[in-house]
């Protein structure tokens, strides 16, 4: 799950993970594996994640989470990060997707619309009110599936340059609102 939490965040998860790691003997995937299975109240615990599997291969995955008051911690958190966590946790009552990715390999066979099918399966079974997630503006080929799918950017705070990257001038929050959709069981 590191692997698609990382790929979808385009590297910013990795940084945290080896910064946050408290070893400098860990190779970078231990630090993140201490850390989604460290807490089973953060946002990434594994308990939170799937993955869709193709031909018995790993494919893709997806993590989120209902937003609820508390979550999460910005006293932590870097500057360069805090605009995505503000977004990622701001509208309580929604389901927000952290993470969803899918290997290049596999792309281009509507495995992203299945991983989002099924994150509003388990928006409705939290009694969410929507689901959101939060993409860098650059990402055009991520933020044109969003859209296609029904997802409307509704906020968008500025990308904070780190450890020398540089590219993207917004994170974008989409939401997509369940509110008139029947919970499914």
């Amino acid at each position: 799950m590191a692997a698609f939490v990382d790929m979808a965040g385009h590297g910013i998860d990795l940084d945290e993970w080896v910064a946050h790691s408290g070893s400098v003997d860990q190779s970078v995937f231990a630090a993140a594996r201490r850390f989604v299975i460290k807490d089973p109240t953060w946002n990434y615990h594994y308990s939170k994640a799937c993955v869709l599997e193709v031909d018995g291969e790993i494919a893709g995955g997806l993590i989120g989470s209902l937003v609820v008051n508390g979550s999460p911690t910005f006293d932590l958190a870097r500057e360069y990060i805090k605009p995505l966590l503000v977004l990622e946790s701001r509208l309580l009552g929604f389901w927000s997707i952290l993470g969803v990715a899918v290997y290049p390999e596999f792309r281009g066979r509507g495995l992203t619309r299945l991983l989002l099918d099924h994150a509003r399966i388990l928006g409705r079974q939290a009694g969410a009110t929507g689901l959101s997630l939060v993409v860098e503006d650059t990402n055009e080929a991520a933020v044109t599936a969003y859209r296609r799918y029904g997802f409307q950017e509704t906020e968008r705070l500025s990308w904070i340059s780190y450890r020398g990257r540089t590219g993207p001038k917004f994170w974008l929050m989409l939401t997509l609102s369940l509110a008139h959709e029947v919970p499914h069981k």
